[in-house]
């Protein structure tokens, strides 16, 4: 988890290294008030290649250093994206905040002009896998995404057209929840999609409209990463879910409080360290018999 968001603004980054080396990015953002912060970590991390970003969803604070992430030189492979029709007249409404069109299509345009392959995956999809000693596998799969309409809800806003994917290495997994809101949450929360994961990726920030407590239930992490500023995860605004994970105990990292947060995933488990110092892992985590 990049520390994008060192301020008082929000935003998305996370980075994924595949034993092989192959890298992945999940939303690739700044927060308004730390330009450049995203590609100077990849700068000074000396990523020159990327396989795979993945756009979980079109706001500002997700999709927002794409186009320099293209000028900037580092080679990408293929770019996964879920754009809101153009009929869709609730994303449209989103402009003056995080959702624009005009902008969104600027930049698939550059992916074209610099043959940057961009495709809409589809739940179930597996983007990347890396095979391991013993059969095991590291791979990145889609979970689920919709297009702005829910069979069973209805239309949904461009925070819920958010892609999910489920990171894994062996049977140690991680769930990226793009910025999944209360109402799509409640639905995810009863379906049949496998959401189980050790590692969550608090949704929308970690703030109030975010997934309902039902759906953390259902994915009944050992730790989570929450892409927020000091002063909102302290704020009312995220009492709820700071509760939530308090009461259950989970070691939860915010990247405005400890700064880039590192996750390291094997077959049997994890770890985790924080730059502002690190944390112990959770027992439960070493002790899942994974």
């Amino acid at each position: 988890m990049v520390n994008v968001c060192p301020g008082a603004e929000q935003a998305d980054c996370h980075l994924i290294e595949f034993p092989d080396g192959r890298k992945a990015l999940i939303d690739i953002a700044d927060a308004g008030d730390a330009p450049g912060a995203a590609l100077a970590f990849l700068k000074a991390h000396r990523v020159a290649a990327i396989d795979l970003v993945v756009i979980s969803h079109f706001h500002r604070d997700h999709y927002g250093r794409l186009r320099d992430l293209i000028n900037s030189g580092v080679r990408i492979g293929r770019v996964a994206i879920n754009l809101p029709s153009a009929a869709d007249e609730r994303a449209e409404h989103e402009k003056p905040w995080g959702f624009d069109r005009q902008d969104v299509e600027s930049v698939l345009r550059l992916l074209g002009e610099q043959h940057i392959p961009c495709f809409t995956p589809k739940a179930g999809d597996r983007l990347m896998e890396i095979p391991l000693a013993g059969g095991k596998v590291a791979s990145l799969d889609v979970v689920c995404l919709f297009d702005g309409f829910v069979p069973s809800y209805g239309e949904t806003d461009v925070n819920d057209t958010s892609i999910i994917v489920r990171l894994s290495h062996g049977t140690t997994r991680a769930l990226f929840t793009g910025d999944l809101n209360a109402e799509l949450g409640g639905v995810l929360a009863k379906s049949d999609f496998d959401l189980k994961a050790d590692i969550l990726k608090v949704p929308h920030h970690g703030t109030e409209g975010c997934a309902p407590n039902a759906f953390f239930d259902r994915v009944h992490p050992q730790a989570a990463l929450v892409p927020s500023p000091k002063g909102l995860w302290l704020s009312p605004r995220s009492k709820r879910i700071r509760d939530y994970f308090s009461d259950h105990a989970i070691p939860t990292y915010v990247c405005g409080i400890d700064g880039h947060v590192t996750v390291i995933m094997t077959a049997s488990g994890f770890s985790i360290e924080a730059e502002r110092g690190a944390r112990s892992t959770p027992p439960a985590a070493d002790a899942r018999g994974h």
